[in-house]
């Protein structure tokens, strides 16, 4: 089974719906031969001939996870930390706010940084038709949760000392006093 999913944006990725449709096209992609599951999200388009979902319950969702022999997926930070847990074929394709898929290009700026990494990056429908050809599994260094983790640890030995968060709290919401009313 091919599990495609692009997470729960509110911004279609049509793109990739596009690309996914033109693969089925040239049949790299044959929902008649093998299951294809598609979790769309806010997409506008989504491809004829497959099993479609906008959103999926976390154990559904999951389930399909299991099943899947190859995983094409959004670069949500999210899928990420999912995708680190699991010993399959996968492909991102980061959203562009070139694209109106995201506010911002963050997506690409990680997978810039993942590419380098040797995580496996669809900047085209070209580098789907590769790894189509030549899935791998790929490992990740460092998830996401794991570096916020990690930059979160290092912040609060950086700066949680009394002096520091006296005055924060002071220049956040004002003196001592009233602060221990919040807490």
């Amino acid at each position: 089974m091919i599990l495609i999913t692009v997470g729960t944006e509110k911004f279609p990725f049509n793109r990739l719906m596009k690309w996914i449709d033109n693969l089925i096209d040239q049949k790299l992609i044959q929902p008649e031969k093998e299951e294809v599951v598609i979790q769309y999200g806010s997409c506008t388009i989504v491809p004829n001939g497959i099993e479609g979902h906008s959103v999926l319950k976390e154990t559904d969702f999951l389930n399909l996870v299991e099943k899947a022999r190859i995983i094409i997926a959004h670069c949500g930070e999210g899928t990420i930390d999912l995708l680190a847990l699991i010993n399959k074929p996968f492909i991102l394709v980061p959203r562009s706010h070139d694209f109106q898929e995201h506010v911002d290009d963050h997506q690409v700026e990680l997978a810039q940084q993942l590419a380098k990494q040797g995580i496996p990056i669809a900047n085209s429908q070209e580098d789907l038709v590769d790894f189509l050809a030549n899935p791998v599994v790929a490992k990740f260094p460092v998830t996401p949760a794991k570096y916020y983790a990690q930059a979160s640890l290092l912040l609060e030995e950086e700066f949680e000392t009394d002096l520091v968060r006296e005055e924060l709290t002071s220049e956040l919401i004002g003196s001592l006093e009233l602060a221990t009313v919040f807490a």
